[in-house]
């Protein structure tokens, strides 16, 4: 099993249709969204990966049961909910010359994403509860995630909160809402980890930038100071000495814990989770026996340095 290479024929069929879709935007707006895309085309070498965003409909297969046409048509509304909020991102973090053009193109793949789920579920449907649920939260956090930092899963997960459109919508068409509960904190802690994944890989990044960030905030909590004065030095010093990446790297183990206690049948995701967890904490390892390995070799050092008389005078 795994939980990519099984279904990389659904993707190519479900990119293609985005393709297909964006193709008919105006021009020069469909050149410019087909270019966007490819930015996040699993599929394609250079293109950034967020398999969650596009995988988890598919993984919810389980316990919902449905038709393959439904994971392909959630799979296709998730990729333009993560165009359309991977520009509301970039838009927010910096200031492109092409703002206009990027502004006009994100809301194209809101319309696109919006007819997707319309053809879906009715207006009645408790979907659009959830729907303004997971932007409202999506909203708050990307408002003010730079004014506290949380180390709870639902908190790290909330920037993710769209993602869960994928996940609730399967549950909904297949009438297992009752699961919702247990799966959107499945997905949460899913999304936790893999946002603790990133803050490890950007840290240095989102430092120079004043951006929010779970390890430095981690680091700033235990030295008791605001994670806006906090220095490299500090966060270096934490990181390769102090065995920061260890402590930090537990979380992620807690979180996968806790998703086998809720007793989902959910093998894809949870395999997901074990691979972000697992890359995280062989991370942490890897540094905590380079530091031994220097600090065994500053020891023979001193030794070659300074032999010990053993003559017994």
């Amino acid at each position: 099993m795994s939980w990519r290479s099984d279904y990389e024929h659904e993707l190519a069929h479900v990119f293609r249709e985005a393709e297909r879709l964006i193709d008919a935007f105006p021009a020069p707006l469909n050149d410019k969204g087909r270019e966007y895309l490819q930015a996040f085309n699993p599929l394609n070498p250079s293109g950034t990966k967020n398999h969650i965003c596009y995988l988890l409909p598919f993984w919810m297969q389980p316990i919902t049961e449905l038709d393959s046409r439904c994971y392909r048509d959630l799979s296709l509304a998730n990729v333009f909910v993560m165009l359309y909020f991977f520009i509301q991102d970039d838009l927010m973090d910096t200031a492109p010359s092409d703002w206009k053009e990027q502004l006009a193109l994100g809301n194209l793949f809101h319309l696109s994403m919006l007819d997707l789920y319309r053809a879906m579920f009715e207006s009645s449907s408790p979907f659009w509860n959830y729907y303004r649920s997971y932007v409202t939260d999506w909203s708050i956090e990307v408002a003010y995630e730079s004014t506290s930092v949380s180390l709870s899963p639902a908190k790290l997960a909330q920037k993710a909160a769209p993602v869960k459109l994928a996940s609730t919508g399967a549950l909904l068409l297949a009438g297992r809402r009752e699961l919702e509960p247990a799966v959107s904190e499945a997905v949460d802690l899913v999304l936790a980890t893999l946002q603790l994944s990133d803050d490890w890989a950007d840290w240095e990044e989102d430092f120079d930038l004043h951006n929010a960030n779970s390890l430095i905030g981690m680091i700033a909590s235990e030295k008791a100071v605001s994670p806006s004065l906090i220095t490299r030095t500090d966060i270096r010093n934490a990181i390769y000495i102090d065995n920061a990446l260890s402590r930090y790297s537990q979380i992620t183990q807690a979180n996968g814990e806790a998703f086998v206690r809720l007793e989902l049948s959910l093998p894809h995701l949870a395999a997901f989770h074990s691979h972000l967890a697992d890359k995280l904490t062989e991370a942490g390892d890897h540094l905590s026996q380079m530091k031994l390995q220097l600090l065994g070799g500053g020891f023979t050092y001193w030794l070659s340095q300074n032999k010990p008389s053993i003559s017994g005078n």
